[in-house]
């Protein structure tokens, strides 16, 4: 190693010691991220015992601790570093909460035990976790796992470790972060022994409210959906699939989008999965200036509609019933009233001094679905 990445290294320890120690993020880690990166599974080379267990006890706080590299020499040092930095409080500054599944998984231990299963055992196996991590974590959303679940059959075989994991931490996973635990849990989903498993923790669990619990169901019904091609089907777990797929088929039909259509009557090819926009301009014409308003419709139902205005420096944001933001002070408009969404609007126009009308263009555009587009275009006119 050479003497210019030494120095790196060392300098990154003490500056996250300093950091620490003020409980905030320390300099040298944001301007010098990719270097350390490339240097943290080598860093044994150049650094030894008490250093060396520094080094890796603030890789492991702040850092993208990737261990393709790490040699078997050092893997007692990292485990240490690990097990030193249970005993710090969680805070964004000292262990990050977002952390807990992958930290947990990956070395089979926390500050309140071990997992079932046991302790990693060498370096090998710790790599192997954190590649099940990293590929979890690779996909922006949901629903790009889930299009791409053959890629994550070849990690099926740790299944039992995650669900071990994702029971110690309670299924927290608000806390253990949305992307990674729905990754594991579609491998979980691929494994014929932990399926049921998982889904019945999440259909017993007691959540903090019914939205978070009617949220992962459906979230669950369409990762088993996902997972269901992949596995060898059996009357159990086609009868839960079932349940879930009424469970969130009765969330979908009881949405505020889903029950305007409903109500108006309008044609959506696939009503269970959709979405359109509805947006007015000052007098009609774009301008990147003038006022405008947006309603944006879709079948989810967890984010069924939204309204964003903007005139001037003032915006009124909505997401469902409760503005986000008010510098109007508007009457809010609530999902069970978006009949009169049209009316809203007149009314915002009369008490704000605007003119936010249609256009000759369509004011509306829904995905794949011009039907729709033309039906909410004439809702809006009022033809």
């Amino acid at each position: 190693m050479e003497q210019s990445d030494l120095n790196l290294l060392v300098a990154f320890i003490e500056s996250e010691d300093e950091a620490i120690a003020e409980q905030r993020q320390g300099e040298l880690y944001p301007q010098h991220h990719y270097e350390l990166a490339a240097l943290a599974p080598k860093a044994g080379r150049g650094l030894a015992g008490h250093e060396l267990q520094r080094f890796y006890f603030h890789w492991l706080r702040v850092g993208d601790w990737k261990v393709a590299g790490l040699p078997e020499r050092d893997f007692p040092a990292l485990v240490a570093a690990y097990l030193e930095l249970t005993k710090l409080p969680v805070g964004y500054d000292t262990r990050q909460p977002s952390r807990s599944l992958e930290h947990l998984f990956c070395f089979g231990f926390n500050e309140h035990g071990e997992l079932p299963s046991g302790t990693v055992a060498n370096a090998a196996d710790l790599k192997q976790r954190t590649r099940l991590v990293e590929h979890c974590r690779k996909y922006q959303s949901f629903h790009a796992q889930r299009e791409k679940a053959e890629k994550f059959l070849p990690f099926r075989s740790s299944a039992p470790i995650f669900l071990e994991a994702s029971r110690f931490l309670q299924h927290d996973i608000k806390g253990m972060g949305p992307i990674l635990y729905w990754g594991m849990a579609l491998i979980a989903q691929l494994n014929e022994d932990t399926r049921i498993q998982m889904a019945h923790d999440l259909m017993v669990r007691n959540w903090s409210g019914e939205g978070d619990r009617n949220h992962a169901l459906s979230v669950l019904y369409l990762t088993a959906e996902a997972a269901r091609p992949h596995c060898a089907e059996t009357s159990e777990y086609a009868a839960l699939c079932e349940h879930l797929a009424q469970l969130h088929d009765m969330r979908i039909m009881a949405g505020d989008a889903v029950q305007l259509v409903q109500r108006q009557g309008w044609h959506v090819q696939n009503i269970r999965d959709w979405s359109a926009r509805i947006t007015l301009y000052q007098d009609g014409e774009y301008s990147s200036e003038s006022a405008r308003i947006s309603l944006t419709l879709n079948s989810w139902p967890d984010s069924p509609w939204s309204i964003n205005l903007t005139s001037g420096s003032g915006s009124y944001v909505a997401y469902r019933d409760k503005p986000t933001c008010n510098d109007f002070q508007l009457p809010p408009i609530i999902g069970a009233k978006l009949d009169h969404f049209p009316e809203w609007v007149k009314q915002i126009n009369a008490r704000l001094g605007i003119n936010l009308v249609p256009g000759t263009d369509s004011v509306a555009t829904a995905y794949k679905n011009r039907t729709l587009a033309r039906q909410l275009d004439a809702w809006i006119r009022r033809k």
